[in-house]
């Protein structure tokens, strides 16, 4: 899969022209290389802003004639133009695309069906009832292994034919393990309680991935159900990390590592008694992301004490980063070079490795079911477990009296805590705002989360907000990318009182911020830094945990500095719904709650910090690795495990 983001080179109108010539081959080019930049998290919507004389100028360029610009009917309209296009294309019974086009549309599954759920057509099931794949009724029709290709590449989320997913998983071994795979890749969120449904089922299915033979272009697609099912709204969410875990030590240990490199593996961590030397595995380290401004205290005081060596993709650091490692070794964030990534491990010979994340890159969790150190330390930086074997030891923050993190992990969680004094770093960009609320009595609501914590039971308790306010309401949501069908779900689902912001730079986020009066916590994925907006600008933030994973409770994590009163931490969802109608009728209490956050000067709470010595206070990482190879019960899980080696073989 590509990794760099580049300009379309062409409009829609080249679509529907190619279409309309019936020149297929230039339509293939065109579509695979809209998949490619649909897949950079690149949005197809171009972005015009005015200046100060009024005259537009595009700050970003989609796909054309599509653009911010446009109502929500206007971006309906475009989609439908788009589909029709994939329409006729696929509809063409006397065209049949060849496997690698096919492939493209089945691992591309949920970018194609936002196109289509955004379009007239809701789904793609009329287009196998055009090849007579399936009746009226949706009941199918398959007769030849190409018809089975077809249902891959047509059958969405959004479909109304009834489906199993295990069967067709294992129908056509590559192609339906693409299929699988592709139905979970780039899926964030349920648009309607069919999608919803659909999901679940594809979930449930997950045994299958165990047994899959992963190439590199699987070992990509399943880095994504592995870091996005944290974030469902099911008490088994991370089963599908213990499937997927196996599937990856599989590939990993049959292409990845040589004989000569595991025989190298075990004779270093023979050797290992102290630790002296750390590898880091980077996912994420520029200086205005989250992970640097929570990291750095740490791996500035870790560098004092170790040998310290970052592996890490250019593009996740930048100068001012970097300087937290005694070297950086640069990678590529894809599964691809994996062999080599192994290679500069295995000759730098760590005694430990640690992960600051995990689930943020595609390089990343193939190595976390491996053995390539004696020590093999995860901290949560995407708060969950990993669930693999091959991670020892975790390290977190201090949880509160009768808090039980270690339930939620397979890792063993330190018993030595960040310290709960822990400052994170300020983003670079951060100046204070003068407030000017308007004064229009509508009471803002923010929702700041990224769009796969908003699960459908956090909507659905929205709209009974609606239904039981008399006065009006205005959902205002915040996203970290675009997305035009999230805006067309969540109107539909909220009657319209519904503002979507669009991705923007962080006080251009926090000035739109800046208007709401209060603000509701994701459950059960909480949030983290977008904590500290809500506070810098003194807006009351309502939040609820279950207690379902360690994620349910980084609201409280992050906001106990400010000593919330107990109607901002409702202990049910029923209170959480009580409390929340209570706040949105008494403008007096929130205008007291936003004044005491403000007293309180939640910058100096959270970021700064007075000497070198509180830093050290709080930043607890090196005492962990002590207690890790000092404690004699402190061993790790399991030893370089032996291998089994088949024959290489080239999957294309």
């Amino acid at each position: 899969m590509p990794n760099k983001k580049k300009p379309l080179s062409f409009t829609l109108f080249d679509l529907e022209r190619s279409i309309a010539q019936k020149n297929y081959k230039l339509y293939e080019d065109l579509i695979i290389e809209l998949f490619n930049f649909m897949d950079q998290r690149a949005g197809l919507e171009s972005n015009y802003k005015a200046d100060s004389s009024g005259k537009l100028t595009c700050s970003y360029q989609g796909l054309a004639p599509l653009s911010n610009l446009m109502t929500l009917n206007e971006k309906e309209d475009f989609f439908s133009r788009l589909a029709a296009t994939i329409t006729n294309y696929l509809s063409d019974i006397q065209h049949t695309p060849n496997d690698t086009i096919l492939i493209h549309f089945i691992i591309f599954k949920n970018y194609i069906a936002e196109i289509f759920y955004l379009s007239c057509y809701a789904n793609m099931d009329h287009i196998m009832f055009n090849r007579d794949l399936v009746d009226k009724n949706l009941s199918l029709k398959l007769q030849t292994e190409q018809d089975i290709k077809y249902l891959y590449t047509c059958l969405t989320l959004n479909t109304g034919i009834e489906f199993d997913a295990t069967q067709l998983a294992s129908a056509i071994p590559h192609f339906g393990m693409y299929w699988y795979l592709g139905m979970l890749y780039g899926f964030h969120h349920a648009y309607n309680k069919r999608i919803e449904d659909n999901f679940n089922k594809v979930f449930e299915a997950h045994p299958v991935i165990k047994d899959m033979q992963l190439d590199t272009t699987a070992a990509e697609l399943v880095a994504a159900p592995w870091m996005l099912c944290s974030y469902l709204d099911r008490n088994d969410r991370h089963d599908m990390k213990v499937s997927i875990n196996k599937a990856m030590e599989n590939w990993v240990r049959s292409k990845h590592i040589s004989p000569g490199a595991e025989k190298k593996i075990e004779r270093y961590i023979a050797k290992t008694k102290k630790v002296k030397k750390i590898v880091v595995l980077s996912e994420q380290y520029k200086s205005p992301h989250a992970m640097y401004r929570c990291y750095h205290p740490e791996f500035k005081i870790l560098k004092e004490h170790f040998q310290v060596t970052c592996l890490a993709d250019p593009e996740k650091y930048d100068e001012l980063s970097s300087r937290d490692f005694d070297q950086i070794i640069n990678i590529s964030d894809t599964a691809q070079d994996l062999s080599s990534i192994i290679s500069q491990i295995v000759k730098l010979e760590p005694d430990l490795i640690f992960f600051p994340s995990l689930g943020m890159a595609k390089w990343t969790i193939p190595l976390a079911n491996v053995r390539l150190a004696k020590y093999q330390v995860m901290c949560y930086g995407h708060p969950a477990s990993a669930f693999s074997k091959y991670i020892d030891y975790s390290y977190c923050s201090e949880p509160r009296q009768g808090w039980d993190f270690q339930q939620f992990c397979m890792e063993k969680i330190s018993p030595i805590y960040q310290g709960r004094e822990f400052i994170w770093e300020p983003h670079p960009d951060y100046e204070p705002l003068v407030i000017q609320k308007p004064e229009d009595g509508i009471v803002r609501i923010a929702v700041n989360s990224s769009l796969p914590k908003i699960t459908p039971r956090f909507i659905h308790m929205c709209r009974v907000l609606l239904e039981h306010s008399s006065v009006p309401i205005e959902f205002n949501f915040f996203l970290v990318s675009h997305d035009i069908a999230f805006e067309k779900s969540v109107n539909n689902k909220l009657g319209g009182a519904v503002k979507v912001h669009p991705p923007a730079n962080y006080m251009t986020y926090m000035k739109n911020l800046s208007v709401c009066d209060l603000a509701i916590g994701t459950f059960p994925f909480g949030g983290s830094n977008t904590n500290t907006d809500i506070a810098l600008l003194g807006i009351p933030k309502i939040f609820y945990s279950e207690g379902c994973g360690l994620a349910s409770y980084s609201d409280q994590t992050a906001l106990e500095k400010l000593n919330p009163p107990d109607i901002l931490m409702p202990k049910t969802e029923g209170e959480l719904l009580a409390n929340l109608i209570y706040l949105i009728h008494d403008k007096t209490l929130r205008d007291e709650l936003s004044q005491q956050i403000k007293e309180s000067d939640p910058y100096k709470l959270f970021y700064a910090h007075k000497t070198a010595k509180e830093a050290e206070e709080n930043c607890k990482l090196v005492e962990v690795i002590g207690w890790i190879q000092d404690k004699p019960e402190a061993t790790p899980q399991e030893s370089v495990p032996a291998l089994d080696w088949p024959i290489e073989i080239t999957i294309k």
